[in-house]
This record gives C-alpha cells, sequence and structure tokens, in this order.
C-alpha cells in the first residue's frame, strides 16, 4: 500500500491510500477533509486514480471529498467506464442521496466482496 494523503502531513487525521493489492483501489479512511484531499491530489497523478474506492472506513467527508468522488467518477465515465463505491458508510449514503449524487449513471455500489447481490443494478448507488 502507497500512503498518499498523509504522506507529508502525520498531523492530518484522515487518509486516502493507492491500495495496489489484488484490487486495485483508493482507500478512504477516517474524516476526509480538504486538507487530506489537497494532499491526495499532490501525491497521486489523475492518470493513476483506479476505478474502485472503499469509502468504509470513511468517519466523515466534507464537500471537498465529494467533490473529489465526482471527479473520480467523470474519469471513469470519459474513458467508458464507472466508479465502483465500496460500502459508503450509511451516513454519507445519505449525504450522497441528498446531493443527487446516488442519481449519476456512472456508478457503481458493491460490498468488499463485490458486487452486491441484493443491492442495485450496476451503474447506480443504493439508497438507504
Amino acid at each position: 500500500m502507497l500512503p498518499t494523503a498523509d504522506a507529508t502531513r502525520g498531523d492530518l487525521p484522515g487518509r486516502i491510500e493507492l491500495d495496489e493489492g489484488p484490487v486495485r483501489q483508493l482507500r478512504f479512511s477516517g474524516p476526509i477533509t480538504k486538507d487530506v484531499v489537497r494532499e491526495f491530489r499532490l501525491q497521486v497523478r489523475p492518470t493513476d486514480w483506479p476505478s474502485r474506492v472503499d469509502l468504509s472506513s470513511v468517519s466523515a467527508m466534507d464537500t471537498a471529498g465529494l467533490e473529489l468522488l465526482l471527479h473520480l467518477a467523470r474519469k471513469q465515465k470519459r474513458f467508458g467506464g464507472e466508479l465502483e463505491v465500496v460500502e459508503p458508510p450509511a451516513a454519507l449514503r445519505r449525504t450522497m442521496e441528498q446531493g443527487g449524487l446516488t442519481r449519476l449513471s456512472h456508478w457503481a455500489l458493491t460490498s468488499a466482496d463485490g458486487p452486491s447481490a441484493t443491492g442495485p443494478a450496476v451503474g447506480t448507488v443504493a439508497t438507504a
């Protein structure tokens, strides 16, 4: 795992890591704030952004974090794909709903093990 968002600022409580494991993904954890997003953008070029984002360890996310998710999704859409969003916490999912993010056609919500058998069709984000 390559540290990204907290690589130079150990005082940031949240982090975004580029995980090069069996499934290449971004792993968000803790509170995702504008400072965490700024550090991430300084460390990881957009050409290296993967199509999968694990949000299961996010404790809070401000508008900068939501904007980053939009940019990640738009990048995937440009190349004919979609952003796979893994296990957003219930509060974050509600925020995504209220902000209209669940209506985007280039998102797919999955569990950590893959697409949910009881979840939405690919291309949508489930509602709580």
